[in-house]
């Protein structure tokens, strides 16, 4: 196994060598690279096209990077990870996404580091006008559904309603307790909280459909209680095992229940 990653990493590091003899011209660069990619016969060439593309800081270089995240070869899989990463204009998702299928060890290690590259870039901007600094713990998922979808589902929608709730900023996902003690002892005004999200299993019953979460609201980082939420919702004539429709009511009673938080956050402080 250890050869096995040391010759795909090899042949990723020999591929940055000959990056330099891929086209330069700056119109064009990002849609060529990404055609080498997508439809390059050697994986070489592909290699080379994934390790390029990290190299142009265009944001629509992150596509054609997710997509090689899907490529036969290990190496190109690798690279393109490796390519998210330098980049650093997101690609979050689709790394994750990939993360959870990868049987390569090699290329699981480029993802993780190109994950911590993209959360270390996206590290929080308190100012004088924050107010609330708030983490989101890994979802409980009790819906039986395998792959992570529903934790992504649902920390992307409490991070999205965070982000109307003003004076709010999102703590990365890899933060430890002791790096916001740190950044929270200089601004003093600002209150932590815990997010932690627990979407119960789906009930079908007459041909509706119900969805029910629960948001366990603690401080942050010491992560004292102070209150649980909840939200159902309900649907009409659904199918069982209808996970499209599943998707629609953890989102909107994801984003019922953050609101229900965010009417009542001056109180929890």
């Amino acid at each position: 196994m250890r050869r096995l990653i040391g010759r795909a990493w090899a042949l990723v590091l020999m591929a940055a060598v000959l990056v330099v003899a891929l086209p330069s011209r700056a119109a064009d660069r990002v849609d060529e690279l990404a055609e080498k990619l997508a439809s390059g016969e050697d994986f070489r060439i592909r290699t080379q096209a994934a390790l390029a593309l990290g190299a142009t800081g265009s944001p629509r270089a992150v596509e054609p990077l997710c997509g090689g995240l899907d490529d036969s070869s290990t190496t190109v899989r690798a690279a393109a990870a490796a390519g998210l990463g330098k980049l650093n204009l997101g690609g979050e998702e689709c790394l994750e996404r990939r993360l959870a299928d990868e049987p390569s060890s090699a290329v699981k290690s480029a993802i993780k580091k190109a994950l911590e590259r993209l959360k270390r870039g996206k590290a929080p901007r308190l100012d004088a006008n924050s107010r609330y600094y708030l983490a989101i713990a890994k979802t409980t998922d009790k819906t039986g559904r395998d792959g992570g979808e529903v934790d992504q589902l649902v920390r992307k929608t409490l991070a999205a309603s965070a982000a109307g709730l003003e004076g709010a900023v999102v703590a990365p996902a890899t933060e430890t307790a002791a790096e916001a003690k740190r950044l929270l002892a200089g601004h003093q005004r600002v209150v932590g909280f815990y997010l932690s999200a627990k979407v119960l299993k789906p009930v079908y019953s007459g041909g509706s459909l119900s969805v029910k979460i629960e948001l366990a609201v603690f401080t942050y980082p010491g992560k004292a209680l102070k209150g649980t939420l909840t939200k159902k919702l309900t649907q009409q004539d659904v199918s069982e095992g209808d996970t499209g429709s599943e998707d629609e009511l953890i989102k909107m009673a994801t984003e019922r229940v953050f609101r229900a938080f965010a009417d009542n956050i001056e109180r929890m402080e």
